[in-house]
């Protein structure tokens, strides 16, 4: 039992030897993109001070790191910009799961709510139209 706790130990301390709080953050390598309405940062624990960056993903929402200072908008501050191209949400991470949403502001860029589900905006009925 005593080698056991001894073992246990050493592995956490290795584990987390090298971590910082900016490491802890970072999002797994297939996902190295940060900078999306719903990425939660606290810019105020960076290693490298409040408000201070190495990568995006050290900078809160859509906020960009430049010159090693987060800038930018974290998120809009209505909903209105919510079906515009520039507006990036990660699907994936809804809470009801992956695509579910609860409005369209839950879903990436032009995408809309429909039923619960994020979908692709079909065309208006004047493009139909004029395509005839």
């Amino acid at each position: 039992m005593k080698n056991s706790a001894a073992l246990i130990f050493v592995t956490l301390a290795a584990c987390s030897a090298g971590e910082t709080h900016s490491d802890t953050a970072k999002l797994a390598p297939n996902q190295p993109q940060c900078n999306f309405v719903n990425y939660h940062r606290d810019e105020s624990i960076n290693v490298q001070g409040p408000g201070r960056c190495t990568t995006d993903c050290d900078c809160d929402g859509m906020r960009s790191c430049g010159g090693g200072t987060c800038t930018g908008e974290a998120r809009p501050t209505d909903n209105a910009r919510c079906n515009d191209p520039s507006y990036h949400w990660n699907e994936a991470w809804n809470g009801g799961g992956s695509g579910l949403c609860a409005s369209d502001c839950e879903c990436e860029g032009t995408r809309t709510c429909v039923s619960n589900h994020c979908a692709d905006r079909a065309p208006s009925a004047v493009g139909a139209a004029q395509t005839r």
